[in-house]
């Protein structure tokens, strides 16, 4: 990524921010350089190998910043507009904080029920050992 002037570590830092991996997020920034593109044009500005860019590029689908052009042989891909792929980012992860936030409330009642047997019987194991577990 040569053109980027320098500022490689930091845009794919950037969009590592956004839960992409290095490949990927070399992928999305070129696909939204350049536009549509067939998957050798993208592997070749983006500097990724080959060998994993149909891999890279269905996990950038799943999260919904890549789009198939479903007409085109080969493949050809283009970018979600990069507002448009934050967004489902932010929401995604605000999402995943409200999960916290309930995980932690369900904690907090476990441990509120535990406490009290834990004080009285001081063996009590809080886990069943994993040579147990069957």
């Amino acid at each position: 990524m040569q053109v980027v002037n320098g500022k490689e570590k930091e845009v794919v830092g950037m969009l590592r921010d956004f839960g992409l991996c290095g490949y990927e997020a070399r992928m999305y920034f070129t696909l939204l350089a350049i536009g549509e593109a067939k998957v050798l044009e993208i592997t070749k500005k983006a500097s990724v190998p080959k060998s994993k860019a149909y891999e890279i590029l269905e996990s950038l689908r799943s999260k919904g910043v890549v789009e198939l052009c479903e007409t085109e042989r080969p493949k050809t891909y283009r970018a979600r507009v990069l507002e448009e792929a934050t967004d489902i980012t932010i929401k995604a992860r605000q999402k995943k904080v409200r999960e916290l936030e309930k995980h932690h409330k369900k904690l907090d009642r476990i441990l509120e029920a535990i406490a009290p047997m834990h004080q009285k019987y001081q063996e009590l194991r809080l886990f069943t050992p994993s040579y147990k577990r069957r």
